[in-house]
């Protein structure tokens, strides 16, 4: 295995605070180097965490992509220039290249502890399945959403999110902070752990497949006219079934899940999706059996 750097990425979002300061308490107390791999860390929007916003133009995390539209802006908007800054220092080409890339996120959502993954790469697979087998952490695997791409890890060949809360925006949760820095701490371990042959794969594992996403109930001129279900707050990751109530309007009306198949709803009431007119996520739960592949593929990084 030659995973010689990973980079850790926190501030990706301006206003999401607590990876920062977890990463700072991190280089207080602990080298960098370790188990023969380095952690590079980043403040990923920088300019945006001085401000305390999301971001300053566009979303970094939706930055990553090359299309027509964002070519021809790569002067104006500060986060296109930041996305190609951090490929060409860090991308696998760049002068610092890392082989995976953790992006570190809070949600205002109730999700726990939980890693995203983007689309069914091998190598993906193979690190959610060592922190799914250490922690019991739910994955979101994101996919089948073409309005949704360009995200930061999906440019280097192995990555993840680290999403965490719920926390507000702009606050420092003690708590919140421990937990990242537990994952940060184990990371290289269990990488280690698995290049030494010390531990394997767990037989399965368990993902929510990202089906779509939903907005809220909207008037006639497109202002929210509902809100989440009293019996929805803070139920991510929690089955729902045909009936099961989503909205309540201001008529006092209740908007109920109509769907035939189960589903699991995540990001529920993300204040940051608002202005992605998203309002939850729905998630169907499969099981995945482990590849050796996966470890084949990333052993090769």
């Amino acid at each position: 295995m030659t995973v010689q750097r990973i980079l850790i990425v926190s501030g990706t979002h301006g206003n999401e605070i607590n990876p920062v300061w977890a990463v700072k308490q991190f280089n207080r107390k602990e080298n960098s180097l370790n188990n023969g791999i380095e952690y590079e860390f980043i403040i990923g929007n920088p300019a945006a965490y001085e401000k305390g916003c999301r971001y300053v133009d566009v979303d970094l995390n939706r930055s990553f992509k090359e299309s027509e539209n964002f070519d021809q802006h790569k002067n104006s908007f500060y986060e296109i220039n930041r996305a190609n800054f951090l490929v060409d220092e860090f991308g696998i080409d760049g002068s610092k290249p890392c082989q995976i890339a953790i992006d570190l996120h809070t949600t205002t959502a109730n999700m726990g502890t939980s890693i995203v993954m983007y689309g069914r790469r091998s190598k993906d697979f193979c690190l959610a399945a060592l922190l799914q087998n250490k922690f019991g952490l739910p994955i979101y695997l994101h996919e089948k959403d073409k309005s949704q791409t360009g995200f930061l890890v999906e440019a280097w060949p192995c990555g993840l999110v680290i999403e965490i809360g719920a926390v507000a925006q702009n606050f420092y949760d003690p708590k919140i902070i421990d937990r990242f820095l537990i994952i940060i701490r184990s990371l290289r371990e269990e990488i280690d752990k698995l290049k030494n042959n010390l531990i394997e794969l767990p037989k399965e594992l368990v993902v929510h497949v990202h089906q779509r996403s939903v907005d809220y109930p909207r008037d006639e001129k497109g202002y929210i006219d509902g809100l989440i279900h009293p019996e929805r707050i803070n139920q991510d990751w929690k089955m729902i079934k045909k009936g099961d109530p989503l909205f309540l309007d201001n008529q006092g009306i209740i908007h109920k899940y109509n769907g035939e198949e189960l589903i699991w709803p995540v990001f529920i009431g993300e204040v940051a999706y608002k202005e992605k007119n998203i309002a939850m996520s729905y998630t169907k739960k499969e099981v995945i059996s482990s590849d050796n592949q996966w470890v084949y593929e990333f052993e090769s990084l």
